[in-house]
């Protein structure tokens, strides 16, 4: 990403810093919606396709495209032009929070844009993992940075003071694991399978007994591991040969994690969870929130998310990253039953459909417009909105400035200072986060 080595002090500082500082005051003065430029993560399980053709990126060397960063965390950061200058939104925030977030945004969360919006596309699965709460997240800052562990460090679990509450929106066909299933269901599961007896005998069917499984599971010496689950496995295996598994039964994604995260000799003890949790297959438009210490793994497919402001995890397998057990096991919460699936609900007056959440810090609206239809966003008390095109092409008019024009994979901003107009010319899909 192109964007400045400091925050915005630094390039008042500089000699021709008044003219920022000019830009500044008159984008207060005449605030308007503003085109953005965002980075992308190169995680190794992302997909080489889908990402690069929304944003009309080539990839002639087939990179991973993981993650589309649309915000202002500083892991990394969206930037934007104003007054010829480049700058973080981040750094605009600061200079005008009054004019980006609104009042009401100001005083809940302070100057910080509390949510992360993203583009997930992943071609491999993600690791089993669990998000901290508050509390747990600035506890586990604090003690990591006690112990001298630097931001960069790989082997740090808590980059931020933040929970991260998340949402998934399905763009494709999507597959994830979410939560653990019901307490029968995985009884039955260890009592099937012979090669798991020694985990099944001492197994009681209630929520403390689920944690103690799972504990049980993580902390399981290698050879054991591997003695509970490599003849599974390879049963799994001949019974794949007779006939192919499709991508709703469990046992195909336990030997594609297998084949991905195992080493040939050793068994990833993540796989206990691929028996243990939800297999939930979504269909475009449907999503799952996952909230705090929900277990968790997306394993195929492309959504939105979006999420607290943060770049927590705590991860339990299926990963080269650092894996922090005892983290995990102590943000980790147990709610055994079915996965949920949420689905897009129309909301009066503004023809959007919002995925509503317990969130306090975002919601998510989905705008469907037919060719020459008008929309306006931005009605009720002022909120900052992020935008991202997924479909089509619209023009965004927010009464001051040139209307911008934005197809498909265009990211935008929309200070709280303003209301919006979205003109379609063809069937277009508008993703806006907000603020509840």
């Amino acid at each position: 990403m192109d964007s400045p080595a400091g925050p915005l002090a630094f390039a008042l500082a500089t000699p021709t810093g008044d003219d920022l500082a000019t830009a500044v005051a008159a984008f207060q003065k005449t605030p308007t919606a503003l085109p953005l430029q965002c980075g992308v993560q190169h995680y190794g399980w992302g997909d080489p396709g889908f990402i690069p053709a929304l944003i009309d990126a080539p990839n002639p060397r087939g990179l991973p495209f993981a993650e589309l960063w649309i915000g202002a965390h500083p892991d990394l950061l969206a930037t934007l032009q104003l007054g010829g200058w480049r700058l973080s939104l981040a750094e605009l925030i600061s200079a005008a929070p009054e004019t980006m977030l609104g009042e009401e945004t100001r005083r809940r969360f302070g100057t910080e844009l509390p949510f992360l919006l993203k583009v997930l596309a992943a071609r491999h699965p993600l690791s089993i993992q669990a998000h901290p709460t508050r509390e747990q997240a600035r506890d586990g800052y604090q003690r990591e940075d006690a112990i001298g562990l630097a931001l960069t460090d790989a082997r740090r679990s808590y980059r931020d003071r933040n929970h991260k509450p998340e949402l998934l929106v399905a763009l494709t066909d999507f597959y994830a694991l979410r939560g653990f299933r019901p307490l029968e269901t995985i009884q039955a599961e260890l009592s099937a399978a012979p090669e798991l007896s020694a985990l099944a005998a001492p197994f009681r069917p209630t929520r403390a007994g689920l944690f103690e499984l799972y504990h049980r599971m993580m902390e399981l010496d290698q050879a054991a591991v591997d003695t509970q689950l490599r003849p599974l496995i390879e049963r799994y295996r001949r019974e794949r040969e007779g006939q192919a598994f499709d991508p709703g039964d469990r046992r195909d994604w336990l030997l594609e994690a297998d084949r991905l995260f195992s080493n040939g000799r050793h068994c990833d003890r993540g796989l206990f969870s691929i028996l243990l949790l939800n297999l939930v297959s979504l269909h475009p438009g449907e999503a799952i929130f996952l909230p705090a210490g929900e277990l968790h793994a997306y394993l195929r497919g492309a959504g939105i998310e979006l999420m607290a402001n943060s770049n927590n995890v705590l991860r339990g397998g299926l990963t080269r990253k650092h894996i922090d057990v005892p983290s995990l096991l102590e943000t980790l919460q147990i709610r055994p039953g079915p996965g949920a699936v949420l689905q897009p609900q129309p909301q009066p007056g503004n023809g959007a459909d919002s995925y509503l959440t317990p969130a306090p810090e975002f919601l998510l609206e989905r705008h469907t417009l037919s060719a020459g239809e008008e929309r306006t966003i931005g009605q009720g008390p002022p909120r900052l909105r992020l935008g991202l095109v997924i479909d089509g092409q619209v023009t965004l008019d927010t009464g001051s400035g040139v209307p911008l024009g934005l197809e498909h994979g265009a990211t935008f901003v929309i200070p709280a200072a303003c209301r919006g107009t979205l003109r379609s010319t063809q069937r277009s899909v508008v993703f806006t986060a907000r603020v509840p």
